[in-house]
């Protein structure tokens, strides 16, 4: 355990890193004309998973490394990068660009939903239509900063076993 302790400069620059790497991923996104807002922002997902394949390259020069300590160095960054990213975008979703770019989103996701009224009432019911609607405008810094951070702890898991199997193979 203090060997993994002992990595925490290496965990922060990584998640400093990893967040920079998805907030310019993000302001290119919207630099091309898309919101990088539910589905657009999961494939910053894939920075992470190149940051953790690399880091666990550095951390497992010595092959006899417990696969434990290889999948809990890994949760411990990502856990780094999910609540540097979350306060991140929790802050610039409250400056005024971001609050901007959210009301953009959120407009644009209503207009979408307004399309699709008919059959959403028509297949779901008028209440479940009433749910997305009132969820949609329900959006805010702070449920984009716990969605980031719940989404990234979540989907981690089998990533990271995979990649502690994979160094612990080779």
């Amino acid at each position: 355990m203090k060997e993994l302790l002992a990595k925490w400069p290496i965990w922060l620059g990584a998640s400093v890193l990893a967040v920079f790497g998805m907030a310019l991923y993000g302001y290119l996104l919207y630099q091309g004309g898309i919101i990088p807002l539910g589905g657009k922002k999961a494939p910053s997902y894939v920075i992470v998973l190149v940051f953790q394949y690399i880091l666990v390259k550095k951390f497992n020069t010595n092959h006899s490394i417990h696969f434990l300590k290889l999948f809990l160095f890994q949760y411990i960054f990502v856990l780094c990068v999910a609540i540097l990213a979350g306060i991140s975008l929790y802050y610039f979703y409250q400056t005024d660009m971001g609050y901007g770019v959210l009301t953009e989103y959120i407009q644009e996701s209503v207009r979408e939903l307004q399309l699709y009224k008919g059959t959403i009432i028509e297949q779901e019911g008028i209440e479940y239509y009433k749910n997305l609607l009132e969820g949609i405008n329900g959006i805010s810094p702070a449920s984009i900063a716990k969605d980031e951070i719940s989404q990234k702890i979540a989907l981690a898991f089998l990533p990271n076993l995979l990649i502690s199997l994979y160094f612990k193979q080779s």
